[in-house]
């Protein structure tokens, strides 16, 4: 009964690591394309900066700093 407890009680522990470790794929990112880096209009800030500022504040979620770059990137050559 207790090997069965504690079994159920470290798949509880690592299903909830998983989920509080997964990436933020499914956040919709603000489109920093059309802002100016260093500007006013991104808060003074690089382009990977205020997107990392921005998905904090819409979602609760930090990014990379790799991870904001990426999406950037992705976020010009689709312009």
């Amino acid at each position: 009964m207790v090997r069965k407890m504690a079994w159920c009680l470290t798949m509880v522990i690592l299903v909830g690591m998983a989920v509080a470790s997964a990436p933020a794929q499914a956040a919709e990112y603000a489109n920093v394309v059309d802002l100016r880096p260093f500007a006013a209009e991104s808060n003074y800030m690089s382009l990977a900066g205020y997107l990392r500022w921005m998905t904090f504040k819409e979602n609760g979620i930090w990014l990379s700093v790799g991870e904001a770059k990426r999406i950037v990137a992705e976020q010009q050559a689709e312009r």
